[in-house]
């Protein structure tokens, strides 16, 4: 055989091979890819739809493994940069098995629809490689909030301040707004609605709402307002803040002899110290180591201190002014010039007035507490000029200062009233009628003389009988004028000292002006007395006894010796 006939027969039988079957039993496996939608439907389009600016929003796609064999992804390669892989390749789908595949999208302009497209890589040998078209449009929804911070200042309390706020859609598209809330939600002192602000905002569009803080306390105001957007925007925050503020003045006094202090509030506003009843100093000089007697026997002092102070226990100043009024200057015998109530650290009083110039308590509201000004020691040591300056009251006010106009704060003033008096004696006389009847030659009778109306003791250091005529004037009538001494004869020979006083005697004070205090001091007699002529039937005999006291308001005595006398008439008759 010829070797070109050898040739054409090898050809022949390679040409032949591919018709030849290996094994009937022998098969091979490959996977399917499906791409499907939630119908089962094959597909090729994602769509993102709106999504925030600069916010990657995610989307999945159904992929199926159809084939008899594990289906492997390698790669997925985008066209447009805004579109991204959400899942980590490579990655492989089990026989039968499904996979949400994600991608991503991240717009950067606002209004724009971008496409793109995205080639997934796989070892299915009907699909190596898979296309799909990626849609999505960037939008651009602003919140913006004013003001950032919601600040109400101080507020005083009992007063209100209102703050807006206002949420702004200052995007191209709309704003939803889930939610707001506020941080504790029931901040004392704070009241309005958020209501207002969970809403849907078109472009440009707010929304209002208005806060206010109304104070009932002092304390500080701290809270927060979130506001919970839609569309993947981050939430917005709003500090709530302010302060509750109030000057809480009291006006206190304290008497030096007392640890007891008594303040003013809100609702007292007016005070009374009484001093009480002190000897007066006219009678019993501080210095001179004399101390009279009250109504109970007790020693009783000639003055008597206590101090003044203003105190603020609230947590911001207030500022204030001190006057002070003597109420009784117009009854005063001195014409009102004196006050009897000295007061330290303040002026000296022009016609029991004085005015102190406006005061701010604390000066600054770091200076330690509490907050007191230094204290007024006020003494009352009472001087009369005359019995009807026995008794003094000076009033003090305490106002508020430089208040806001339109304002009411309480309290806007305060009254301390300061009462005292002086111990005074004050001598009334006892008159008496004494008659003789019958044969009987003469009459002694207790006698008394006078009573102590004052409530100080009274003092009696003389008591003696004269006779004369007194007129109004201090004078006397044409009968003459001599004292009734012991023995018989001479003008008032009818009268004498059965049993004279024990002389200085003392009446003690009253607490009640109409039940004056007395004693029986002595025996008086009337008659014949030593063999003397007897007083004649029906004529009426009179003398007066006349007792030097030491009651400094006593009229003079009518005849020449010093001090103050009380003068009592002695009527006598016989029948």
């Amino acid at each position: 055989m010829t070797p070109r006939i050898v040739s054409a027969l090898l050809a022949l039988c390679v040409a032949a091979l591919p018709s030849c079957t290996c094994d009937d039993r022998v098969r091979r496996t490959f996977p399917r890819l499906e791409v499907l939608d939630d119908m089962g439907n094959e597909r090729s389009v994602i769509d993102f739809g709106q999504v925030q600016l600069n916010t990657t929003a995610t989307a999945r796609i159904r992929l199926r493994n159809a084939g008899s064999a594990v289906l492997n992804i390698s790669e997925a390669t985008f066209a447009n940069a805004k579109f991204g892989n959400g899942e980590t390749l490579p990655v492989s789908i089990e026989q039968n098995g499904e996979l949400m595949f994600a991608f991503t999208f991240k717009p950067t302009e606002p209004d724009l629809r971008e496409m793109g497209t995205v080639t997934l890589k796989t070892d299915d040998p009907q699909r190596p490689t898979v296309p799909l078209t990626l849609f999505g449009t960037g939008i651009a929804a602003v919140a913006t909030v004013m003001p950032r911070t919601l600040d109400f200042g101080e507020v005083y309390v009992g007063e209100e301040r209102s703050l807006d706020l206002t949420l702004t859609n200052a995007g191209s598209n709309e704003l939803a707004v889930t939610a707001a809330t506020l941080t504790p939600a029931m901040p004392a002192g704070l009241s309005g609605s958020l209501t207002p602000l969970q809403t849907t905002l078109a472009a440009s569009a707010s929304a209002k709402v208005t806060l206010r803080f109304a104070p009932m306390a002092t304390g500080d105001l701290m809270a927060t307002i979130d506001v919970t957007l839609g569309g993947g925007l981050d939430p917005l925050r709003v500090s709530v803040r302010g302060k509750a503020i109030e000057a809480v003045p009291r006006l206190c006094f304290r008497f030096d002899d007392s640890p007891m202090e008594t303040c003013s509030d809100r609702t007292t506003t007016t005070l009374q110290f009484p001093f009480g009843s002190l000897c007066d100093n006219r009678l019993f000089p501080e210095d001179g180591g004399v101390r009279c007697l009250g109504s109970d026997g007790g020693t009783v002092a000639s003055s008597r201190a206590g101090r003044l102070y203003v105190r603020n226990e609230g947590n911001t100043p207030v500022s204030y002014a001190f006057s002070l009024i003597n109420l009784l200057a117009g009854g005063r015998c001195d014409g009102g010039t004196n006050v009897d109530f000295e007061f330290s650290n303040a002026p000296a009083p022009d016609a029991g007035r004085f005015t102190v110039a406006t005061t701010r308590l604390p000066n600054l509201v770091t200076d330690p507490k509490p907050w007191e000004t230094a204290p007024v020691t006020v003494t009352y040591r009472p001087s009369s000029q005359c019995r009807d300056d026995a008794a003094d009251q000076a009033q003090i006010f305490w106002t508020r200062q430089n208040e806001p106009l339109g304002t009411n704060r309480l309290p806007q003033a305060f009254v301390v009233i300061l009462n005292g008096q002086s111990l005074l004696p004050r001598g009334v006389p006892s008159d008496i009628n004494i008659s003789l009847s019958g044969q009987v030659p003469s009459v002694v009778q207790n006698y008394s003389g006078l009573s102590n109306a004052g409530d100080a003791p009274l003092t009696i250091r003389t008591a003696q009988l004269w006779q004369a005529t007194f007129l109004a004037d201090g004078g006397t009538g044409t009968e003459p004028f001599e004292e009734c001494l012991p023995g018989a004869g001479g003008a008032c020979r009818f009268f004498w000292w059965s049993t004279p006083p024990t002389l200085p005697a003392q009446l003690n004070g009253t607490a009640s002006p109409s039940q004056p205090v007395s004693r029986v001091l002595g025996q008086i007699g009337f008659g014949q007395q030593d063999g003397g002529a007897a007083p004649q039937v029906g004529t009426a005999y009179r003398v007066f006894a006349v007792f030097e006291t030491d009651d400094p308001y006593g009229s003079p005595c009518p005849y020449p010796t010093t001090g103050s006398c009380v003068v009592s008439n002695l009527r006598a008759i016989a029948q």
